[in-house]
């Protein structure tokens, strides 16, 4: 299968159609190639709640600068832009609750089960499947602009990844016994990331950690950290969109670490 055989193009008017969010989603782009999603929400959109989902992206990334590449097409490749009041900043819980919509939507609509790996990636088996991007940039009017980036591999086979990522990398179109609709599973995941994020009824920060500890395999297991130039290494204790991963270190004590200052090994 060459890129340009990947059918079933996403429109944004099917993916809005009767969404019944009350945020996320209340503006919806398609765009068919862009250099990243995030950077053109931070520089070109200015309504709350817009998404914009591209079938390409030439320079798109991952935490760290880490290059995301996917053929036309094959992925779900989107931001989801939040303007939120000065004071309101809580990055944690945007990638959390971004790993986490990402998670129950798909095993919502496939019937495949990732499992969430802290920070910010989603795992089938020792594959990775999905990642999530949260960048923000302070407004001239005091306001935070927050951009929620999410990749999810839906539709490339093994001979689609570069052949060092062959064995590192999954798609659903790999683990599933489904056809894969992506049209149905961006609404399911715009719905998702409207509950736990945006809406009057969203979790609390305890129940979002609650939520994150059922769909994640990281309690318990250890784990290697590089946070300020230092590396350590322990047992994960616990996670919490507000206080970052708590790890009992192997020399001793415990420490909790901020995800967006902390690598995992």
């Amino acid at each position: 299968m060459t890129p340009a055989a990947f059918a079933h193009q996403l429109v944004a008017e099917d993916i809005q159609r009767d969404l019944g969010t009350q945020r996320v989603g209340r503006s919806v782009m398609v765009l068919p190639d862009v250099d990243s999603t995030n950077t053109y929400a931070l520089n070109r959109l200015t309504v709350d709640g817009t998404v914009v989902f591209a079938e390409l992206q030439t320079a798109g990334r991952g935490r760290l600068g880490r290059p995301w590449q996917s053929p036309r097409g094959a992925s779900l490749t989107f931001t989801t832009l939040l303007l939120e009041p000065p004071g309101r900043i809580a990055p944690t819980r945007w990638m959390m609750a971004g790993a986490v919509a990402v998670a129950q939507a798909i095993a919502r609509e496939t019937d495949v089960a990732p499992v969430v790996r802290w920070p910010n990636d989603l795992y089938v088996g020792p594959r990775k499947l999905a990642g999530v991007l949260v960048e923000t940039r302070s407004l001239p009017t005091g306001r935070m602009a927050v951009a929620i980036g999410i990749g999810v591999n839906c539709l490339q086979q093994p001979g689609h990844f570069p052949p060092d990522l062959r064995e590192k990398a999954t798609s659903l179109e790999i683990e599933s016994s489904q056809p894969i609709d992506r049209t149905a599973l961006a609404r399911a995941l715009l719905r998702r990331l409207d509950y736990l994020l945006a809406s009057h009824e969203r979790p609390t920060d305890d129940e979002l950690a609650v939520q994150w500890r059922e769909a994640s395999a990281d309690l318990g297991g250890r784990a290697r950290l590089l946070s300020d130039g230092q590396e350590f290494g322990g047992q994960i204790i616990d996670i919490h969109p507000a206080t970052g991963l708590l790890l009992q270190l192997d020399d001793g004590g415990r420490r909790q670490f901020d995800p967006q200052t902390t690598t995992r090994l």
